[in-house]
Order: structure tokens, then C-alpha cells, then sequence
């Protein structure tokens, strides 16, 4: 008995199936039968496509070993004037309850025993008024295909329909040579045209004038003249990812016959043109987007340094303030002149920050590795952001391994890191809230946590909040630029470590990251 939920689980691993099969009509067809079959415990099955003059294209078999010839008389026989023949023309599904005794059943001498009794059915593949072939089944029970697994097998034959009529459209759309000029000849991109071991065999007239080359001169040119591979997914395994049908991006610098290296995006991906199997390359001129780039990372860099001057001059002035007025100031004084002090700082290690994120992006060392206590940056930590926490009517908790090592790390670094996790959790957790600041050892790692009882993050946000300019979002979330986290991460992997989040929504959330130890570090007993 074929029941409801075997059903469902089969037609997921038949969609499963064909979505993962490429424009070859011959896979598809292969990967439909032999599930579809398994599926049912069907013994015997034939899939066959026909040409628009109704010849036989594509015909697969399926059925156990022994008796070849008998077994392929019959099929010849179903196709021409039987059970295929009948659902082809008349474009139905046809149901065969008893095939010993109904007539349209061929009765040949040579056909095996075990397709002399049971049940069969045929179902055409048809899509958008195109019929391209039946898909036949035998199974050894007498009135085995009833209504409900009728129904089930022409939702089946409908998927694989369209499975083969879009690889019947994707292969023939090159044959249109007309329409493949205008798309290739006339593309606003550079586009070229290689075999799978990377030989230029057609580039468009775009490519020719972007690289300077007349056609002539770059057929059966390897596509590494037009440009770097580099050491990436393509470079390192002679167009493994290619020929596997990923579609690969990658910048690179374009070689022209004449004139300076041009800086590119290559996007490359694997197609059909009629019967080649080929790999299209389009190659997109990036040189206007560097220089933007370019500017952008220097204004941008221009104004973090001139903040860091008046920033210095606004603390110093507070702080110097607070000295001159220490006998005379009331409690209201000194609580603001306290805000002022703790947000000039908030305000510098933001400004920190931002620049410590453009070096790291640019692969320049900024770290300035000391020795140091671990504990003695969880304490620091803790005191610059327990202002916040007691505004917010929060409460901390300090949950601090007593064998911690002394680190080598640049401190001001996982200082600006841990603080921005601990304000972030600050604003996250709502009045009344918890939060606690973790650190034990893992193996040859400190392990530093900071948790928050707040709202949690989406499973589908936890992969991006490290990216820059990324944020949770969702009603009433605290605004803010999206770029503390993305300096955790920076700062964190410039150590060597690595940096998580796990959270439930409604359950709070964990920011995680381990930092490998220094090999010559000794551990160091502290008291909490």
C-alpha cells in the first residue's frame, strides 16, 4: 500500500532529483525513471520522448536481468501500437487494471513470464500544448494503479514535463541564430566563449574592443591570456568548479593587446550551445568602481582623522573641568560633567573602530601585541560600560575563569571588542534585564561570551550582523550603523580567532569568540 505520507516523501525526492540535473535530457529522463520506480517497487518502466514527427528520441528501459530480447520485443511492440503507442496520439493517461486478460496487452510468445500478469499504465509528458513523450509503468499486482495513484503520477509526469521541455527550450535557443547574434554579438558586456579546458573558440565584438584583439587573434587563445586566473576555485583546479556547473565570480586584471592592465569582474559559468558544451566568461570593466572605492575610503579615512583631534580636545577640556570644579560642583554637575566624559569615550572608540576596520580590510597589521591579563580586560571592560547598565536598571553578572593566562593581543583592540558586545547587549535587553560577561579556557583558547536576555536574532540575520551596515531589524530595535560588529569580527580574526552568535528568538542571544594563546604565555591565578 502506497500511503499518503510515502507519497509526499516520494514526490520531494523526485523534485529533489530533477532540480539538481542539468540541461541534459538524458539525465533528467535516467533520474525520473529510477526514482519513480524505486518508489512504487515497480519491476519494469519505460520513459521515451518523441521528435515533433512523432520518431523516437530519447528511449530508457528499466527492468531486472535476464531475457533481454523478449523484453525489448514487448516494449517495440507498446511503443508501436500498444499501451505507449495509444497515450502518445491520444494524449492521455490509459490504465491497464489486468494485463493477462485485457486485450490491448500484446501477447507475444517471447515476452517473460513476469510481464504476462499485473497491471500497467501510461502517462503522456506533455507541457504548454508540446507533447514530448509517455512515461510507462508495469507493476506485478492486478489493479495496482487506482485513482489516488493516478492522480499522484500525473503530478509526477507534470514535474518531469517541465523538467524536459525547459532543457528541450534552454538547448534549442542557441539553434536560433538569429537570436543568439543579438544576444551574444550585441551584449553590452565583453563576453567570450572557451571549451571546457579554457580555449577561446568565439568572443564577441565588445570583447574585441574592450581587449584590443581582432577575433582572429584570440581564437584558440587560452582564456589566461585575456586575464589572471589567480589561485581561486578556478585557477587552483583547472575549471573543477566550471565543469561542475557552479557559476564562479572572481576580480582579476584584464590584459589588453595594447595599453595598461584593466581591473575586471569575471563572471563565468557553464552552458550549451546545440550540442558543445562550452563556458561563457563575461568581462565587466571595474576601474570606474575602484576609483569611487578609492575616494570613498579616503574621505572616509580624511574625516575619522580629523574626529580624533576635536574628540582629544573635547575630553581633555571635560576631565580638566571636572579637576577645577571638584570642591564647588553639586552632584548635578559632576553627574553631567561624568555623561560627558563617558560619551566622549564611547564617541573615540567608535572613531577607533571605524579606522582599525578600514586597515584590517586592507590587510594592514595594526595590532600592538603585549602581554596582558585577561582578566584585567574583562574588568575594564565591565567598568566602562556599568554606567549604561545601571541607567538601564540592568544587572551584570561576572562569570570569569580563575586560571586564566596571561595574553599576547593588543589589548585597546579586545578591549573596544568586548565593549562593543557588552553595550550592544546594553541595548538589546530591555529594563530590568541580565547580563553576563564569561570567560574560561577551551582547549589552548580563551573562550569570552557575553549574554543578553533580549529578543534573540532570526536564524536568517545571525550569518549577516558581521557584515558591515548590518543590522537586526525588527519593531522598536535601537537604531545604530551596523559596523561594532563588523570590527569584532575584523579584530577577532586578525588575532586568529573566530567570532558567533547563537540566540532563539525570545530566548536572548550569545556573542561568542575564542582567541588562540600565545605559545610562551604561563598561565596567571587571579581572584574575581
Amino acid at each position: 500500500m502506497f500511503t499518503e505520507r510515502q507519497r509526499l516523501d516520494a514526490f520531494y525526492k523526485i523534485s529533489k532529483t530533477l532540480r539538481e540535473q542539468d540541461a541534459n535530457i538524458q539525465n533528467i529522463l535516467q533520474s525520473a525513471l529510477t526514482v519513480t520506480t524505486s518508489s512504487l517497487g515497480a519491476r519494469h518502466a519505460c520513459l521515451i520522448t518523441f521528435h515533433k514527427d512523432d520518431r523516437v528520441n530519447n528511449k530508457l528501459i528499466l527492468g531486472p536481468q535476464g531475457n533481454l530480447e523478449g523484453r525489448y520485443a514487448l516494449w517495440q511492440e507498446l511503443i508501436g501500437r500498444g499501451l505507449i503507442g495509444m497515450v502518445h496520439h491520444g494524449r492521455r493517461v490509459i490504465v491497464i487494471h489486468d494485463i493477462s486478460t485485457d486485450q490491448r496487452w500484446p501477447q507475444l510468445e517471447s515476452t517473460p513470464d513476469e510481464l504476462r500478469s499485473g497491471s500497467a499504465v501510461g502517462l503522456p509528458l506533455e507541457k504548454n500544448g508540446n507533447m514530448y513523450g509517455v512515461l510507462a509503468l508495469i507493476h506485478p499486482k492486478i489493479e495496482y494503479f487506482d485513482s489516488g495513484l493516478i492522480e499522484w503520477l500525473t503530478a509526477v509526469t507534470d514535474m518531469i514535463s517541465a523538467s524536459v521541455g525547459n532543457a528541450v527550450e534552454m538547448n534549442a535557443i542557441p539553434k536560433d541564430e538569429t537570436r543568439y547574434k543579438w544576444l551574444f554579438e550585441d551584449a553590452v558586456l565583453p563576453l567570450i566563449i572557451t571549451n571546457l579546458d579554457g580555449y577561446i573558440i568565439d568572443v564577441n565584438v565588445k570583447a574585441c574592443d574592450f581587449l584590443r584583439y581582432s577575433r582572429a587573434d584570440l581564437i584558440q587563445q587560452a582564456i589566461n591570456k585575456v586575464h589572471r586566473l589567480g589561485t581561486g576555485p578556478i585557477g587552483a583546479n583547472r575549471f573543477g568548479s566550471l565543469q561542475a556547473g557552479k557559476e564562479v565570480t572572481f576580480r582579476t586584471v584584464a590584459s589588453p593587446k595594447k595599453g595598461e592592465d584593466i581591473p575586471v569582474m569575471v563572471r563565468a559559468r557553464r552552458i550549451y550551445l546545440g550540442e558543445d558544451d562550452v563556458i561563457l566568461w563575461a568581462e565587466e570593466d571595474i576601474s570606474a568602481q575602484l576609483e569611487l572605492e578609492q575616494l570613498r575610503q579616503d574621505l572616509t579615512s580624511m574625516v575619522y582623522h580629523d574626529l580624533r583631534g576635536p574628540l582629544h580636545t573635547i575630553y581633555s577640556s571635560i576631565v580638566t573641568l571636572n579637576k577645577l570644579l571638584a570642591r564647588e560642583q553639586t552632584s548635578v554637575v559632576k553627574d553631567l560633567l561624568d555623561v560627558g566624559v563617558r560619551s566622549t569615550k564611547q564617541l573615540t572608540r567608535l572613531v577607533e573602530s571605524l579606522l582599525d576596520i578600514q586597515r584590517l580590510e586592507e590587510g594592514k597589521a595594526v595590532l600592538d601585541a603585549k602581554p596582558i591579563s585577561i582578566s584585567a580586560i574583562l574588568a575594564e571592560a565591565a567598568q566602562l560600560v556599568s554606567p549604561l547598565i545601571h541607567e538601564s536598571e540592568q544587572k551584570l553578572r561576572m562569570d570569569i575563569g580563575d586560571d586564566l593566562p596571561l595574553f599576547t593581543c593588543d589589548a585597546d583592540m579586545i578591549l573596544r571588542v568586548i565593549t562593543n558586545l557588552m553595550e550592544n547587549a546594553v541595548k538589546y535587553t530591555p529594563m530590568g534585564g541580565s547580563i553576563t560577561l564569561s570567560a574560561r579556557m577551551t582547549g589552548d583558547a580563551v573562550r569570552i561570551s557575553v549574554n543578553d536576555s533580549g529578543p534573540g536574532i532570526a536564524p536568517q540575520m545571525q550569518g549577516k550582523i558581521f557584515e558591515k551596515f548590518s543590522r537586526v531589524k525588527y519593531k522598536d530595535a535601537p537604531k545604530g550603523v551596523g559596523l561594532g560588529l563588523a570590527f569584532c569580527r575584523l579584530a577577532v580574526e586578525a588575532h586568529g580567532g573566530r567570532i558567533w552568535v547563537e540566540s532563539e528568538q525570545g530566548q536572548g542571544s550569545s556573542f561568542i569568540f575564542t582567541l588562540p594563546m600565545h605559545k610562551e604565555a604561563a598561565p596567571l591565578t587571579v581572584q574575581n
